[in-house]
């Protein structure tokens, strides 16, 4: 290959940037007379497979698990609950919004969606706190 232009269009490879940079790798190592790089075989680790007889033991069946506690979502962490269900605790109404998909917090306004999937914000200086459900 020479500093003049050349064109890939009587060349047999696919049509992408990987394979172009490959053919004019080769035409150059062909044009100067060394031997084109070949590449190296990659190393296959066989996977094991899980032994089925090693199965978690199961807890009885009086035994029940401890309900989750409500985690309070802050303007910091409300993106560890994207798309989770939460509470809204806003200031003065005395029955919270439950059941609510949190979307979004900024600095001025928290968004979610309600059951029907209709979005909804209500500014943070009305909104007392927020748990998960």
């Amino acid at each position: 290959m020479t500093k003049t232009r050349f064109s890939h269009a009587a060349c047999e490879h696919p049509s992408t940037k990987a394979a172009r940079a490959k053919c004019r790798k080769e035409m150059r190592a062909a044009a100067t007379g060394e031997v084109a790089s070949t590449p190296k075989p990659v190393a296959v680790t066989p996977t094991k497979k899980k032994d089925p007889r090693k199965v978690a033991a199961k807890p009885a069946a009086d035994e029940t698990a401890p309900a989750a506690e409500p985690t309070e979502v802050t303007r910091e962490t409300w993106r560890e609950f994207k798309d989770q269900r939460v509470t809204v605790h806003v200031v003065g109404v005395e029955e919270p919004f439950s059941n609510l998909e949190l979307t979004g917090w900024s600095i001025k306004l928290i968004q979610f969606k309600d059951a029907e999937g209709k979005s909804h914000r209500l500014p943070v200086t009305t909104v007392e706190k927020v748990t998960t459900v």
